[in-house]
C-alpha cells in the first residue's frame, strides 16, 4: 500500500511537471484569447456572450473567478493544471476500482504523460472541465453498477452523477454523444431496469441543463452556416488514432512511428482482449466509452456540418488508456502487459518534445510578434490585422498597442465571431482597409503567409488588401515570424 502510494504521488509529480514546461512562454493563440476577454466581463455579458457562441458558460465562471486571483498567462492556465491532475487521479480511482490498484497505476501513468491531456492541460478553453465532468460521470455509473446500487446506503452516487453530467453540459454541447453511453451499455445487456433508471438521470440532466439548451437551436444553425471543418472519412479516423497516443502535427519521421506504434498498441489490446474473452460487463463499459462517442460524432457529422473533433471527446482517450492499463496491470502472460504500457507511454513522450516548440499556425509566435511591434511602431501609427485570430492573441500581449482587425466576409465559414459575443466582450472589426486606414500615415498590416499563398495557388493575383495597400502607400519594410507576416507602409 505505501509502495502504491509512493508511485501515484510519483505519477502525479511527472503530470505536474511536463503541465508546467513552457507554461507562461508558450503562445497563446485566438481561442485562449476568446475566453481571456469573455471571462473579463461581468457574469451577465458572460451570459450574453456565450448565448450567441457555440460553448456553455460554466468554464467561463469558473475563469472569471479565477481572474480574481491572478492577471498573468501562466496563473490562469493553472486552472485547467489542477482539474488536468485531478483527471489523473481520478483516472487511477476509476480504473482500480475496475480492475486493481496495478491497472489504475498504469491508467494514471498513461494520462498524466498524454501528450493530448497535456496540450489542454495548457489552453484556456473548456475541454479540461468537460473531460473533468464526464469522468466524475463515468466513475459514479461505475460504483452504481459495480455494487450493484440502485438503491441503499451510498444512494448518493445517483446525484453524483447526474450532478456530473449537468456540469457536462455546461461545459460543452457534445457531452451528450458521451452522456448516452450507460444507457446503450444497459439497453446492450437488456439490463431493462437500470436502463429505466438511467433514462430518469438523463431527464434529471436534461431539466437541470434547460436555462442553456433553449439557446442550442440557434448555435447549431450557426455551426451550419459559419465552421469550416470537412465531413470526416478514413483519414479523419487514422487522425484521431493517432491524437489520442502522440498528438498532431509531427514531422515525418515521427508521424511514421506513431502511426505505425498506435495502431500496434490497439491491435495488441484486440487481440489480448480475444485471448482473455473479456466477459466482464465493467471492461465492456470502458470499451463502450471508448468507441460510442467518436462513432457517434462520425456519423453526426453527415447530418449536420462536422462536428468529429478529437478535443471533444478526450474522455474516450482516457477510457482507451483504462483498456490499455487492464491488459499491462492483468495481463502479464510473457510479458505482453509491461510491453503495452511502455510503448503507450513511449509513444507519449515521443510527441511531447515537438509539442511544446510548436510555434506555427495556429499557434504562431504572437508573443514575439507583439512585442516587435510595441517597439518600432510609431505613437500615430496604427496596425491592421488582417483577421481576428492573429488579433485576439496579440491584444493580450500588446494591450496598449493601437490594433484593429478586419471583419470576416459576411456569411463565410470564418465568419464565427457573433455580434453579440462582440457586444459583450466589446471588441468589434472594421467593415473595410479603407475604414481601418482612415487617414493614418503611417501602419502596419499583419497576415499569415498561408493566407497570401491561399490568393497565389488560387490563381486571384496579390492579396486584395496589400494589391489595395500598396496603392495607397509606400512600403518601407517587411517583417517575417514564422508564418506571421508584417508589411509596413507610410502613406
Amino acid at each position: 500500500m505505501r509502495s502504491e502510494k509512493k508511485l501515484l504521488f510519483g505519477i502525479l509529480l511527472a503530470g505536474l511537471i511536463l503541465r508546467m514546461i513552457r507554461i507562461d512562454s508558450r503562445d497563446i493563440w485566438y481561442d485562449d484569447a476568446f475566453s481571456i476577454f469573455l471571462a473579463r466581463q461581468p457574469v451577465d455579458r458572460i451570459i450574453s456572450g456565450t448565448a450567441a457562441d457555440t460553448m456553455p458558460p460554466l468554464y467561463y465562471f469558473l475563469l472569471h473567478g479565477w481572474m480574481q486571483l491572478g492577471q498573468s498567462i501562466w496563473f490562469l492556465r493553472s486552472l485547467n493544471v489542477l482539474l488536468s491532475l485531478a483527471i489523473v487521479y481520478l483516472v487511477y480511482r476509476w480504473i482500480s476500482d475496475l480492475f486493481g490498484s496495478r491497472a489504475g497505476l498504469w491508467a494514471g501513468g498513461i494520462a498524466a504523460v498524454s501528450p493530448l491531456a497535456i496540450y489542454h492541460a495548457q489552453e484556456l478553453r473548456m475541454y479540461v472541465l468537460l473531460t473533468f465532468s464526464l469522468l466524475g460521470y463515468a466513475w459514479f455509473f461505475t460504483r452504481i453498477i459495480q455494487h450493484k446500487l440502485l438503491f441503499g446506503k451510498t444512494w448518493w452516487n445517483w446525484p453524483g452523477m447526474i450532478l456530473c453530467g449537468i456540469c457536462a453540459m455546461y461545459s460543452h454541447n457534445l457531452a451528450v454523444f458521451t452522456l448516452v453511453v450507460p444507457v446503450v451499455w444497459a439497453a446492450a445487456l437488456k439490463r431493462w431496469d437500470l436502463f429505466i433508471r438511467m433514462l430518469g438521470a438523463l431527464a434529471a440532466i436534461g431539466i437541470g441543463s434547460l436555462p442553456w439548451l433553449i439557446f442550442i437551436p440557434g448555435q447549431v444553425e450557426k455551426i451550419q452556416a459559419a465552421f469550416w471543418t470537412p465531413k470526416p472519412g478514413l483519414v479523419e479516423i487514422l487522425q484521431m488514432v493517432i491524437i489520442f497516443f502522440s498528438n498532431l502535427p509531427l514531422p515525418a519521421i515521427l508521424l511514421l512511428i506513431a502511426a505505425i506504434g498506435s495502431f500496434q498498441v490497439i491491435l495488441f489490446v484486440l487481440v489480448e482482449s480475444r485471448r482473455n474473452r473479456w466477459k466482464d460487463n465493467a471492461a465492456w463499459l470502458l470499451v463502450s466509452f471508448a468507441v460510442i462517442p467518436p462513432s457517434l460524432l462520425f456519423i453526426a457529422s453527415y447530418f449536420m456540418r462536422p462536428i468529429f473533433v478529437p478535443r471533444a471527446v478526450i474522455f474516450s482517450s482516457l477510457a482507451l488508456f483504462g483498456c490499455i492499463a487492464r491488459v499491462a496491470g492483468c495481463g502479464q502472460k510473457k510479458g505482453i502487459g509491461t510491453f503495452l504500457g511502455s510503448l503507450t507511454i513511449f509513444l507519449a513522450l515521443l510527441g511531447l518534445p515537438y509539442q511544446y516548440a510548436y510555434n506555427e499556425f495556429p499557434r504562431s509566435p504572437y508573443q514575439k510578434t507583439a512585442a516587435t511591434l510595441m517597439e518600432t511602431t510609431r505613437p500615430a501609427e496604427i496596425v491592421i490585422h488582417d483577421n481576428k485570430l492573429s488579433y485576439f492573441p496579440m491584444s493580450v500581449y500588446a494591450p496598449n498597442l493601437e490594433q484593429v482587425f478586419l471583419a470576416d466576409a459576411p456569411g463565410s465559414h470564418n465568419d464565427t465571431l457573433a455580434p453579440a459575443s462582440q457586444q459583450a466582450m466589446g471588441i468589434f472589426p472594421e467593415a473595410g482597409i479603407e475604414q481601418a486606414a482612415g487617414d493614418a500615415k503611417y501602419l502596419k498590416f499583419v497576415v499569415y503567409r498561408t493566407t497570401i499563398q491561399e490568393y497565389l495557388q488560387q490563381s486571384k493575383g496579390s492579396h486584395p488588401i496589400i494589391a489595395w495597400l500598396d496603392q495607397q502607400f509606400q512600403l518601407t519594410g517587411h517583417q517575417v515570424f514564422n508564418d506571421l507576416e508584417i508589411f509596413e507602409y507610410i502613406r
